[in-house]
């Protein structure tokens, strides 16, 4: 994951990086532009990563509940 935040903000900040090296652009803007991207980045793998978490668990609970219901129904026809 750390290696796609970086690749990400290299990207976002890829023109202002480009600029700054053209000596068209200000270092000290392009080096925001990369911490602002790293940061916001970073927020958003974050944000996405415990979403799909919770995706996983609910799916896994769903799945537990599933197989325990059908072994229940199982035992009462076996019982009957």
């Amino acid at each position: 994951m750390t290696a796609l935040v970086f690749a990400v903000s290299l990207l976002l900040a890829g023109p202002s990086l480009i600029g700054a090296l053209n000596g068209t652009g200000s270092v000290d803007t392009a080096l925001w532009h990369l911490a602002l991207s790293l940061l916001l980045t970073a927020l958003a793998a974050r944000s996405v990563r415990s979403l799909v978490q919770g995706y996983e668990r609910s799916a896994a609970e769903r799945a537990a509940r599933t197989t325990a219901e059908e072994a229940a129904a199982g035992r009462r026809r076996s019982d009957a």
